[in-house]
């Protein structure tokens, strides 16, 4: 295979965790270009891919006006940037990595879509957890017939305290109104994804949801408590305390930090600390004024009667995603922070009649890129980046292999959800895919 050149629009984290793939794969990936506002973002791609000055532009239109040749582009732009930058990189006939999810419309997605078609240009959807070997384990014993029909599944992430305080209560998907995105699209696009992956014999047909935020909301707070944790008299026991998760934990500090304006590894504690005492980041979680809900349960009834439901519940002490499906000879079930699923099948040979359960031990499978800071996903992220290297080099798909096309239904059920919780009604699909 020849090696693949590639650019990076958009130099966040989760576009360098897909870039990071080039550090230990350097004979399969380059990164030739990185577009990008943020001069510390742009210092921080030439320093790690070896990018020259003369390939650094700091917006899509001044990279576009250069006619730089490359084998794709990685659109790694925020949620609501999505539309207008893709259908100018498609415009260009680029051949995309885009980023989850692709854009908060059904309008805009199908605009996407057929543009694509049109120009001829192949766009992969970041869907990593399709590429988690544990997931794409289940896949192929499912496809395998090893459990026979898929019947039901039931799917279940929980976001932990820290992330979620980090991402969706301070962070800057705190507000749907500003990056566009729901909780259940921003977050969870990835398991309505997997439910019509792992159910693909069938297309989903009805969409009821129900969701709030309950948890972080002013009504919550301590009577006594102050607008910022600092000097509050909660904040030596408050679970959600800005100085115990964000100062002394520092769990995400690439995303934490980024309003200080110089590189995170640089920011003295002291910085840090009198940041907080004004930032959103150092406020109380209870006070931030984010509309996101933190809690929604999604339900999905299938074209061939199997039904799927999602319970997503952030602020949680233990950070997971689990799963059980049941099929007509057999079940699997598990949680990937184990690495290890179990499948089930009905055994009535002989004088048996009853379950026989094995294990299925996947955790030596996982990869992990190249000094990513806060990648992996069970080993999804190097994965997708191995695929889609070789999906762009001509060398064909994988089972999990997510074009645009193969997106659109884990999106449909993201906004018929939306559209069931905002006016509690069962949505049909067909409101959307005719």
């Amino acid at each position: 295979m020849k090696k693949m050149k590639a650019v990076l629009v958009g130099a966040g984290n989760r576009g360098q965790v897909y870039c990071d793939y080039s550090l230990s794969k350097a004979d399969e990936l380059e990164i030739i270009a990185v577009v990008d506002p943020n001069p510390i973002r742009i210092k921080e791609c030439c320093d790690k891919y070896g990018i020259p000055e003369n390939m650094t532009f700091v917006s899509l239109d001044e990279f576009l006006d250069k006619d730089i040749k490359c084998d794709f582009v990685i659109n790694a732009t925020m949620d609501e940037l999505h539309y207008e930058s893709s259908l100018k990189l498609i415009d260009k006939g680029y051949n995309l990595i885009l980023e989850k999810p692709v854009t908060p419309t059904f309008k805009e997605l199908n605009d996407i879509w057929e543009a694509s078609k049109k120009k001829g240009v192949n766009i992969l959807i970041c869907h990593v957890l399709r590429y988690t070997p544990y997931y794409k384990s289940i896949k192929q014993v499912i496809n395998d017939g090893e459990i026979g029909d898929v019947v039901s599944m039931e799917m279940n992430e929980h976001v932990w305290n820290a992330h979620f305080l980090d991402s969706y209560v301070r962070g800057k998907w705190n507000s749907e109104k500003v990056c566009g995105s729901g909780l259940l699209l921003a977050k969870s696009c990835h398991d309505t994804d997997l439910m019509c992956w792992l159910n693909n014999s069938t297309v989903p047909e009805k969409v009821s949801s129900f969701g709030s935020r309950s948890q972080f909301i002013p009504e919550r707070a301590p009577e006594d408590s102050t607008e910022y944790c600092y000097n509050c008299p909660h904040n030596e026991t408050c679970i959600y305390s800005a100085q115990k998760v964000h100062l002394e934990q520092d769990l995400m500090p690439f995303q934490t930090w980024r309003g200080i304006n110089k590189p995170w590894q640089e920011i003295t504690k002291e910085e840090k600390a009198e940041f907080l005492k004004t930032d959103i980041y150092g406020k109380c979680a209870y006070k931030t004024g984010g509309d996101i809900v933190d809690r929604q349960v999604v339900t999905v009834r299938y074209k061939n009667g199997s039904i799927a439901t999602l319970n997503l519940i952030g602020g949680c002490s233990l950070e997971d995603r689990w799963i059980h499906i049941v099929g007509t000879k057999g079940e699997i079930k598990g949680y990937i922070s184990q690495g290890k699923f179990t499948v089930i099948r009905f055994d009535r040979s002989g004088n048996n009649y009853g379950p026989v359960a094995e294990e299925v031990d996947i955790a030596s499978q996982i990869k992990k890129n190249a000094n990513s800071w806060y990648g992996g996903h069970g080993g999804g992220d190097y994965a997708l980046m191995h695929d889609a290297v070789r999906y762009f080099a001509g060398e064909g798909n994988s089972i999990s292999t997510t074009k645009i096309d193969d997106s659109i239904y884990g999106h449909v059920i993201v906004y018929a959800a939306e559209e069931s919780r905002k006016s509690e009604r069962i949505v049909s699909v067909s409101e959307y895919v005719k």
